[in-house]
């Protein structure tokens, strides 16, 4: 469905979009096309993460010698491809993507992906190890500072080596605290959106817990897919919103499914 055939089911709705400002075009555009008003208040800033040069020596040697490079986000995509060297080191190496964005932007750089799991997360990924559609004896997993790693554990288990490298690091847009928090406290937002664990933390990190909990409890929450949806559940609340299919576009999708379904169901109680 094209955005302009969309219906209004966000009107009259703000709706707070947490990404950061290169990776949020497309959901502001979606809420927009249904009608609601998009408030975008990046909590997220990413830096490279300074590697000696015999780290990144090692590194890149890991990476010639992997059978896979597994790829979970468009940023592990821009910093992985900022570290190499050269092109050529990719040569032979296959590459894993966790999610259609993430594979079209790897595209961008004039890559393609030759593994996409059916579900976009990384326990589709080791399904695929674990039932023999992929096979390797090396992976190689370029990470964030805040990522997670626990899954790393389950390639292990199954005989694979495993090496990973922190490639940038994952810190709190502390320039959008104040307004952040007027947004918050004008009480006219209805919903927020999360795509990460890491919105979440800084979420949370960013404005007094009992500004943050009184969010939750007031506003419609949207959460990109079940590893954000367990990092809420964590701080006592459940999201109201996941699709079924874990890209930002469709957490739009769902969200306004959501307000139409409530509110079409309020109309047939009156």
């Amino acid at each position: 469905m094209q955005d302009e055939n969309l219906p209004a089911l966000l009107k009259g709705k703000q709706v707070l979009v947490t990404r950061a400002q290169h990776q949020s075009a497309a959901m502001c555009a979606r809420i927009h096309a249904y009608g609601g008003e998009a408030v975008h208040v990046p909590l997220i800033d990413y830096r490279q993460t300074p590697l000696a040069l015999e780290e990144q020596k090692n590194w890149l040697k890991s990476v010639k010698q992997a059978d896979w490079v597994i790829l979970t986000s468009q940023n592990s995509v821009d910093y992985f491809i900022r570290v190499l060297d050269q092109v050529e080191q990719l040569r032979g190496v296959r590459l894993a993507v966790v999610g259609k964005k993430t594979a079209e932007h790897l595209k961008t750089y004039g890559f393609q992906a030759d593994f996409i799991p059916e579900t976009f997360t990384v326990q589709g990924l080791l399904k695929a190890f674990n039932d023999g559609r992929l096979q390797a004896s090396r992976v190689a997993v370029p990470l964030g500072s805040l990522s997670d790693t626990t899954w790393l554990d389950r390639l292990r288990y199954l005989g694979i080596k495993v090496t990973s490298c922190v490639l940038y690091q994952t810190v709190a847009n502390r320039s959008a605290q104040p307004r952040l928090q007027n947004i918050i406290e004008s009480g006219h937002l209805s919903a927020i959106t999360f795509a990460s664990p890491s919105a979440i933390h800084f979420f949370t990190e960013l404005l007094t817990e009992g500004v943050w909990r009184g969010a939750m409890k007031r506003c419609t929450i949207a959460v990109i897919g079940s590893t954000t949806a367990q990092a809420l559940k964590t701080l006592g609340y459940s999201p109201d919103v996941i699709p079924a299919r874990f890209t930002a576009v469709d957490m739009i999708d769902a969200l306004a499914n959501y307000y139409s379904n409530k509110e079409g169901s309020h109309c047939n109680e009156q």
